[in-house]
């Protein structure tokens, strides 16, 4: 398998199962072939409050998930330099329970997530590189950065206090710093989250929300070219949220686990298995999560 394939696969199938575990991503700043399509399918079940606003202020929720992925990314060059950009919708089905301001809530509900628009860029360490160049790129260190948008594109009822949708847009900036050693690969990201208004919130109240911060780090493994084995670790802090100016006592704390396991069946499809895991100390509640994950890769390659 050439190694080409290998970074395009890093690059696909570990966002497939992302949605658990703080959006965990190994080896999502690795450097790939500019001008490559990947059109990416994710599926899996969940206990707890996955796809859902982590502002939410419930407690003790629960929580039984089948959930969807639908993922594009395109590679590129920017700068001379390595980058993508991609556009990725969710879709779940699923049963919540818990308590809202001590009274009891349930829903039953399936439909469409918020649209999720990433830019990525690596601004060193990852030079811009075609079919012939890459073949011979070896990564020492890579230092990027991360973008990422969140539309109020999907499912919403002020009417309800659990969505589908946010009813907000939500920004996530992210520095990644990555180095290689052999077959190791260990990568180091520090992000914030700034949440918009949601001047509809639950029976017409107006939800504010502070910024988020979050740590996480990456141990990849490479067992051959275009087979690998990557775990992750979060932490976030913060996100504490006011409703019509009322501040409300629910920062969060939350730690994240996942580990991904990634296999490409040729130079233009691939599988991958994530299982995931997050604990909460504040709003939202905990969970565990097995997802499975299809990618097909056309261009140049």
């Amino acid at each position: 398998m050439p190694r080409i394939c290998l970074r395009l696969f890093c690059l696909g199938l570990c966002c497939l199962g992302r949605l658990p575990a703080q959006e965990l991503e190994p080896r999502a700043s690795s450097n790939t072939q500019t001008g490559v399509n990947l059109l990416g399918m994710g599926m899996g079940d969940s206990e707890e409050n996955i796809l859902l606003d982590p502002a939410l202020p419930i407690e003790g929720l629960k929580g039984d998930l089948r959930f969807g992925v639908l993922r594009y990314i395109r590679t590129l060059g920017f700068m001379e330099r390595s980058a993508k950009v991609a556009v990725m919708v969710p879709f779940t089905s699923g049963d919540w329970r818990g308590l809202q301001d001590s009274e009891y809530r349930e829903r039953n509900a399936s439909g469409l997530g918020d649209l999720r628009m990433t830019a990525q860029w690596n601004f060193l360490g990852a030079p811009a590189l075609g079919k012939s160049d890459i073949r011979r790129y070896r990564q020492d260190t890579i230092v990027g950065a991360n973008l990422r948008v969140i539309v109020p594109t999907g499912d919403y009822n002020s009417n309800r206090a659990i969505n589908l949708g946010s009813n907000r847009w939500t920004t996530r900036a992210e520095l990644v710093v990555s180095r290689s050693w052999g077959s190791w690969t260990l990568e180091d990201v520090g992000s914030v989250w700034i949440y918009g208004d949601n001047d509809d919130f639950f029976d017409g109240q107006k939800l504010a929300q502070d910024e988020r911060y979050v740590l996480k780090t990456h141990l990849v493994y490479l067992f051959r070219p275009g087979f690998w084995f990557g775990l992750g670790l979060g932490y976030g802090e913060g996100g504490r949220t006011s409703v019509d100016g009322v501040r409300r006592n629910n920062r969060q704390q939350n730690w994240r686990q996942g580990a991904t396991l990634a296999y490409p069946i040729n130079v233009w499809h691939g599988l991958s298995v994530t299982l995931g895991s997050g604990r909460n100390d504040g709003a939202g509640g905990d969970f565990d999560t097995i997802a499975v994950g299809y990618q097909y890769a056309w261009g140049d390659i």
